[in-house]
C-alpha cells in the first residue's frame, strides 16, 4: 500500500485481507488506511475477466463498473456474473475507492 492512487479498483478479497492485518478500519462507507493517515471512499463494483462463451461479448474484459452504472446502461448482476442482453460476462466483486482524507483529519 506505498502508492496512493486517486482512484482504484479494490477486489473484496483484497479488502478482506487488509482487514484482517487490522492495518485499516472501516466507518460507513470509508475505507481507512491507518499508516497512511488516508481514507478511500468505497462504491460497489465489479472487473470483468471474461466473457461467456470466449470473445463473443463487447469489450470489457479488463474494465471496471460501479454497480450503479451496470444497472444505467441496462446490465444485470447474478452472483459472479453480469449479463448485458445475451451479452455475459464472469466478474470480480469489489469496489472503486476514491481517495479521501481519514475522518480523524478532516477537522469537522
Amino acid at each position: 500500500m506505498a502508492t496512493l492512487h486517486p482512484r482504484m479498483f479494490i477486489a473484496q478479497a483484497t479488502l478482506e485481507s487488509w482487514l484482517d492485518s487490522g492495518h485499516v478500519d472501516m466507518e460507513s462507507s470509508l475505507v481507512v488506511l491507518k499508516n497512511h493517515g488516508r481514507a478511500y471512499e468505497l462504491e460497489p463494483a465489479v472487473r470483468f475477466v471474461a466473457s461467456v462463451p470466449e470473445g463473443k461479448a463487447p469489450d470489457l474484459i479488463g474494465k471496471v463498473l460501479t454497480e450503479r452504472r451496470i444497472n444505467e446502461l441496462g446490465g444485470e448482476m447474478m452472483g459472479d456474473s453480469v449479463l448485458f442482453g445475451e451479452a455475459a460476462f464472469v466478474v470480480e466483486a469489489g469496489y472503486v475507492g476514491i481517495l479521501r482524507d481519514a475522518p480523524a483529519a478532516r477537522g469537522g
